[in-house]
């Protein structure tokens, strides 16, 4: 393979996002018009006729650096056609710039003892291939009551609201919610329901008022929860959401991720995680040897 490393101007838009939608680990957080979101400013690395791409999202903290902005979970190599570590850690030797603090994706894997050196960020992910009764089965009994409560009508959840009517819920006084970067989420929300390519639902209770609202991205056959809000500190509505979603979409061959959202939401509906190791070059890899 030939890599080229190429400046925000100079990537091919429609190559770019037919490769992350055609590669079996492509996810939303690549795409060329969430990086013009989510950060100021981003360049690439790609394989060949962008048979491979890396986004290399920058930012100046006193020095030029690799990261994953807020709002991105994790980017790293995706690839429509097998890529072996060799030839990914020469992708990643094609960076141009010493300082690198970088998620890599799911199914990237880096040269033994890099691996073994690297910090690793887990979430839950849960296939929704099974019937939802057999899904179920797997919950935690904490979700009983919540999944009650929805099966009686005492919580209701639709999906029909707009970007604005979801963030005038989530400022609201009480309603926990990450407040950081709402502008971003914002433009996010509106472009991805433009593109049909986003869910927005809410949740009501039996006075018919609003008691949390979620925002999710679909890619190909991802779903990720990106954004919530709850009157709750539980996030038991929110909780609703999910089985509201999984109810609906239960024995197809979508997976739903929790990559904010883990410990709060995740975790009670599913087990299992996905793995991504965190590459470091330069000072963010000797700042984390003192931390």
């Amino acid at each position: 393979m030939e890599f080229k490393w190429l400046k925000r101007s100079e990537i091919d838009e429609k190559k770019w996002d037919d490769c992350i939608k055609h590669s079996a680990n492509g996810h939303v957080f690549a795409q060329s018009w969430y990086l013009d979101i989510v950060c100021d400013d981003w360049q690439g690395v790609v394989a060949d006729d962008y048979e491979a791409v890396l986004p290399l999202p920058l930012k100046r903290i006193g020095f030029q650096t690799v990261y994953c902005p807020h709002w991105t979970p994790y980017l790293g190599i995706i690839n429509q056609k097998p890529i072996n570590k060799k030839a990914a850690w020469l992708m990643l030797q094609t960076v141009p710039y010493f300082n690198i603090n970088l998620v890599m994706g799911t199914h990237n894997k880096l040269p033994g003892m890099k691996a073994l050196r690297c910090e690793a960020r887990k979430f839950a992910v849960l296939d929704l291939i099974s019937e939802i009764s057999r899904l179920e089965k797997r919950f935690k009994p904490e979700l009983k009551p919540i999944i009650e409560l929805y099966k009686k009508k005492k919580i209701n959840v639709v999906r029909a609201m707009d970007a604005s009517e979801y963030l005038n819920f989530v400022n609201r006084p009480g309603v926990y919610a990450n407040g950081d970067e709402l502008p971003a989420l914002l433009k996010m929300i509106s472009f991805a329901l433009r593109y049909k390519s986003a869910g927005l639902y809410a949740a009501y209770d039996e006075r018919n008022q609003m008691v949390a609202g979620a925002f999710l991205l679909k890619s190909d056959k991802k779903l990720s929860l990106i954004h919530c809000g709850d009157c709750s500190s539980n996030l038991e509505a929110v909780k609703a959401i999910i089985f509201h979603i999984l109810d609906h979409n239960a024995g197809s061959n979508l997976t739903l991720e929790f990559p904010f959202y883990s410990d709060e939401v995740g975790r009670f509906f599913t087990a299992n995680e996905h793995v991504c190791l965190v590459y470091k070059k330069g000072l963010p890899k000797w700042i984390s040897l003192f931390h």
